[in-house]
């Protein structure tokens, strides 16, 4: 009858800070979110607002507020990034489920590592284009408010790092318990 081996401590120690670090990530990113869910909501009252404003100023007091809409189009924009990334983190993006449930269990964490490596690597290209779009657009001004135009354009950048960070605490996930189940 064979002994059995000891565990390596090391190799004990190095799991239990994986997975602190995974649990500290994934607590950050919990808590990122809540703020961007947040903000996304703060945005679209100020939007309904703003929209609403106009609509009073235009037809009732017949003379239209000239940043209106031009605030309301960025406003849309920030929420649109914003929300996307809001969906990564809730995993709320449409996907082919019917195929993927057919799958047997292993497979189907495979496929999920590779949709989401597929995915860190278009979040990267949004993250170098923005950053480029950005470089370009900073010294342009916006026609009725005069802001920056890396304000508005600012959004693909900081949603593309929101949108990488969540893949990357996903993949991360997917792997560890691809591991435990081993």
């Amino acid at each position: 009858m064979g002994s059995a081996v000891p565990a390596d401590p090391n190799c004990i120690t190095e799991k239990v800070r994986g997975v602190r670090v995974l649990g500290r990530f994934s607590r950050a990113l919990d808590k990122m979110n809540k703020a961007v869910e947040y903000i996304v909501a703060v945005m679209l009252v100020i939007m309904v607002i703003v929209i609403f404003l106009q609509v009073i100023f235009r037809f009732i007091i017949k003379s239209a507020i000239p940043w209106s809409e031009e605030l309301a189009r960025y406003l849309l924009v920030w929420t649109s990034f914003l929300g996307a990334s809001i969906g990564i983190k809730r995993k709320g993006h449409i996907g082919v489920e019917a195929v993927v449930q057919v799958l047997p269990p292993g497979v189907r964490t495979i496929v999920s590592l590779i949709a989401n490596g597929l995915s860190m690597v278009f979040f990267v290209v949004i993250i170098v284009y923005g950053y480029k779009i950005l470089k370009v657009v900073s010294i342009q001004l916006s026609p009725a408010m005069e802001i920056s135009m890396a304000v508005p354009y600012s959004a693909i950048f900081v949603s593309g790092l929101l949108m990488l960070l969540y893949s990357i605490n996903s993949f991360a996930a997917t792997l560890k318990n691809l591991k435990e189940g081993m």
